[in-house]
């Protein structure tokens, strides 16, 4: 062959091989654990465990809880909570454990002084109480409570039990100047209301009140009651129904049907937040206003909760229960057995579950309280007889004593979505994981990647902090200090990686973003 012919030939360059990349860039499409791995949202992940989003979408570990003061009744059940902030008078906090009432008074430093109010089990050690701010025979204010049994209430420090002529209700609610109530076993389907502005006439005709049987569904038993705008929300086993027209003109409105398709078993789940209404059915978390329902379930967010209730006994099913932490904007929803899932109220996005002090001991009440500075917080109760503050500030283990000493661990797990940089049936050659974080202090916080062929694990390093975005504006302060994007090598080939990033440190670290980076195997 002639050396012309030799350099006639086409010149192969050799090319480097194509590099390609995934990110979360933000977790606001929160927690999906029931579409498939390809199907995730760019912004959801697959395990969010003892973590919760924050408005702007990243992801922080969560807080804390501490006990206010010893066990109430030793290894009895905290049944239900409730504040009440009257007209005149100090703030408290009322406590049914073992048909034992205990109140507080004011939120002092811990440990809190919880004084029992009536005779040891002078309400129902089995039916868990159900309390209701409103007005007295006497125009005083009070709380009604129903215990299964007749109505009872407290007030002036002094808890009266069994009311002459009310039934036996185990729900109330406080709408349009009356006092409603239901769940009497001999009239499963009936209301019964009190006289203007008097709750010890609940039920008792002679006083003003009255019952009312409520058949738009047939004889559906009544679960919940929730006051929404105009309406009394009636939540049947299976429907959901509204009343209208009481209140000082004495109109009397027939009860009308909303939907026939989905209703409660748990009395505790539903909850008025921004003029909706929440509550779990048995196909999980449902929202509706005064016109219709609706799952907050979607193709593009799946409720976390339909893979769990299906399984649950009837027992457990009636004892789930929401409330609102109002400082996050977050539904707080316990699901015995599991721990506390959240739902985002502004993001519609889901995080949890909350599992380690949650479920050891097991949570048996979540209610709305005040701390110190009248700000709203949310104490749980438990299966041990202990009321503990969640989210405690400068708190970063479960089950801290009064004193602040001892408790355990918090362990948080959070898995992203599986990234396949690209087109999931082409092999990569991984090279490098990003993580933007703000550590805050732990150092415990561990990134670890996983493909088909190896698995590899890098701690933080929480020394390694630096500021973005320092500044002022007006008189406050923007950016966030101490977040920082942090660089580990990736080992391994394979069509994905499946990056998790576990915290078990005394720490509230922020998680933002999450990159990888790799080339493409196969034919160049």
């Amino acid at each position: 062959m002639s050396p012309l012919m030799i350099a006639s030939r086409p010149l192969v360059v050799s090319q480097g091989r194509p590099q390609v990349g995934d990110e979360e860039t933000r977790f606001a499409g929160g927690l999906n654990i029931v579409s498939a791995d390809d199907a995730l949202g760019a912004d959801q992940f697959r395990r969010g465990e003892n973590g919760r989003l924050t408005i702007f979408g990243a992801f922080q570990k969560r807080g804390g809880t501490q006990r206010t003061a010893p066990a109430l009744v030793a290894g009895s059940p905290i049944q239900n909570g409730q504040p009440w902030a009257p007209g005149t008078g100090a703030k408290q906090t009322l406590v049914a454990v073992n048909g034992t009432l205990f109140t507080t008074t004011g939120y002092t430093p811990f440990p809190l002084t919880w004084t029992q109010r009536g005779a040891v089990q002078a309400l129902s050690p089995i039916v868990a109480p159900w309390f209701t701010p409103f007005i007295s025979n006497l125009g005083t204010e009070c709380v009604y409570i129903a215990d299964g049994g007749a109505l009872n209430k407290y007030q002036a420090n002094a808890l009266v039990t069994n009311l002459a002529g009310t039934p036996n209700c185990t729900v109330l609610a406080a709408h349009n100047e009356r006092l409603w109530g239901a769940g009497d076993p001999a009239f499963p389907d009936s209301l019964f209301y009190s006289g203007l502005n008097d709750g010890d006439s609940l039920g008792v005709g002679a006083a003003g009140g009255g019952q009312i049987i409520v058949r738009t569904f047939g004889a559906e038993k009544i679960i919940g009651l929730r006051s929404l705008g105009t309406s009394l929300m009636i939540l049947h086993t299976r429907g959901v129904s509204r009343l209208t027209g009481y209140g000082q003109s004495d109109i009397s409105v027939q009860p009308a049907g909303i939907t026939r398709d989905v209703g409660t078993v748990a009395k505790f789940s539903p909850l008025v937040v921004d003029n909706l209404l929440y509550f779990v059915s048995d196909r999980g978390l449902y929202v509706a206003s005064e016109q219709d329902v609706a799952p907050v379930n979607t193709p593009d967010r799946p409720d976390p909760l339909s893979i769990y209730l299906p399984a649950m006994s009837a027992a457990n099913l009636a004892a789930i229960r929401l409330t609102l932490n109002r400082g996050t904007r977050e539904l707080m929803i316990h699901v015995p057995g599991y721990g506390i899932f959240l739902y985002h109220t502004i993001l519609k996005a889901w995080a949890g579950p909350w599992t380690d002090g949650y479920l050891s001991p097991e949570t048996t009440a979540l209610f709305e309280s005040y701390n110190e500075n009248d700000y709203p917080i949310v104490l749980a109760g438990d299966a041990s007889g202990f009321v503990s503050e969640t989210d405690r500030p400068g708190v970063f283990r479960d089950n801290v004593a009064p004193d602040g000493t001892g408790g355990s661990a918090i362990s948080m797990t959070l898995k992203c979505r599986r990234l396949y940089a690209g087109d999931p049936h082409v092999s990569k050659a991984w090279r490098n994981v990003y993580v933007l974080a703000a550590l805050a202090g732990s150092k415990s916080t561990t990134v670890t990647c996983t493909s088909e062929t190896v698995s590899d694990a890098h701690q933080l390093d929480p020394s390694n902090v630096g500021t973005w975005g320092f500044g002022t504006w007006g008189t406050g302060t923007w950016g966030a200090l101490n977040q920082v994007s942090y660089e580990e090598p990736m080992a391994g080939t394979g069509y994905f990686q499946d990056v998790s990033i576990t915290d078990a440190g005394e720490a509230l670290p922020v998680f933002s973003q999450v990159r990888v980076r790799g080339f493409l195997l196969g034919r160049r």
